[in-house]
């Protein structure tokens, strides 16, 4: 297979680890993704807000990877606070209840999202509008063009003054359209004097609403002014303990697939294609040359219904209608013992009592079968009507049976 076409394999061995080294060293593209997750260093993901969290503002730091119903006793202790950072928020009602519980404990809960969906969004009876910039230019494009601004409003939240953190288009921007005035304090607004964020109590607890999730990731944390937001923030947060939550995030996706660590790398994946190419090329043009006709081959016969159909007229034609009954009686018999797994040798009042309680055939009707049955087997001669009335009568209680 190899003589003549060595040169051919070792050329498109040579390209083949060519692309996967280019693929391997060439620069990465940036991942744009809002992730939210304490594990990304791209610029939507949060590793420099957590890692900021586990020395300054707590002296305990937990990452929680399961749903607030979940959360085992020990979770849902005193002095605690618990983060929540997503573009969409969706609670259930049990979600919901164990929050308020969690909040009724004296624990602290920030929830913020560019979204609040469900039960949760219900209870608090909140709704939020987007603010739209040119979200469909290039990401290049957002970074330089100004975006919306926050400022806090209420005296208490622990910064040196209340001058605007100005955001470019980068970051998407929501504000509450709707929620109870009665019920939350507005602590941040934007520039058109929306609230960002508020904030009410529930039993000894505090909750916190924000709707700039943006603010909290690695673009705006890392080396911006911008940074300064959510740390006068946190500082409301600040706790024993601080449980992170990884559970409600767009994308946490979890696969056990093989292929996974192959798609996740550009060489790797290139190289996946050229093989796969390869192997379909190959396919293609050698194995065509060797292709043979495959023969016809004649399916079998089912001689199946031919053979019962000799029989049959065979045993009809001989006229012994009376060992054809026989036949009959006996099969069906044997069917009884099978399906409701009785004994026919002794067919009295308990044998049609059972057969008519395992079958749901009515007793009476289970009773004149029998009888009829017994009747023919004493006959000493059958008649042509009597074999159709015994097949009938069989076919109307098999229909009749549950079993």
């Amino acid at each position: 297979m190899f003589k003549g076409n060595r040169k051919y394999y070792f050329v498109f061995a040579a390209v083949f680890i060519g692309i996967v080294v280019l693929q391997y060293f060439q620069p990465k593209p940036t991942d744009w993704k809002k992730s939210y997750m304490q594990k990304d260093k791209i610029p939507f993901g949060c590793y420099a807000m957590v890692e900021l969290m586990k020395n300054t503002y707590s002296r305990n730091f937990e990452i929680s990877k399961q749903s607030i119903y979940n959360m085992d006793a020990a979770d849902a202790g005193r002095d605690k606070s618990l983060i929540l950072i997503n573009d969409q928020l969706t609670f259930s009602k049990l979600d919901t209840k164990q929050l308020f519980r969690f909040l009724a404990m004296g624990n602290k809960v920030l929830l913020c999202a560019n979204t609040f969906d469900g039960k949760l969004a219900d209870t608090l009876h909140i709704q939020t509008n987007y603010n739209w910039f040119s979200q469909f230019e290039s990401i290049d494009s957002l970074l330089k063009k100004p975006g919306f601004s926050v400022r806090f409003v209420q005296p208490d939240n622990n910064t040196p003054n209340k001058k605007p953190y100005f955001y470019n288009q980068a970051a998407v921007e929501s504000y509450f359209s709707k929620f109870d005035s009665t019920r939350f304090k507005v602590i941040a607004v934007n520039q058109q004097n929306k609230p960002l964020l508020i904030h009410t109590s529930v039993g000894s607890g505090e909750l916190y609403l924000c709707t700039t999730p943006d603010a909290f990731t690695n673009l705006f944390i890392v080396n911006s002014p911008t940074r300064y937001y959510p740390y006068a923030l946190l500082s409301l947060l600040k706790n024993n303990t601080i449980i992170w939550d990884e559970y409600y995030k767009t994308y946490n996706v979890q696969t056990d697939s093989p292929l996974k660590f192959i798609f996740n790398s550009d060489a790797l994946y290139m190289a996946w294609l050229l093989l796969v190419l390869g192997v379909i090329i190959f396919m293609i043009f050698e194995f065509k040359r060797r292709q043979r006709p495959i023969e016809v081959v004649k399916p079998l016969e089912n001689s199946t219904l031919r053979f019962v159909d000799v029989i049959s007229h065979v045993y009809f034609n001989s006229g012994n209608h009376l060992h054809i009954a026989e036949e009959k009686i006996q099969y069906f018999y044997f069917d009884i013992r099978q399906k409701f797994h009785v004994n026919t040798h002794v067919i009295d009042t308990d044998f049609m009592d059972k057969v008519s309680k395992l079958s749901g055939v009515d007793y009476d009707a289970v009773k004149t079968l029998f009888t009829y049955c017994e009747r023919l087997r004493q006959a000493p001669s059958l008649t042509e009507y009597d074999l159709i009335e015994l097949n009938n009568r069989i076919n109307n209680f098999k229909q009749k049976s549950i079993r």
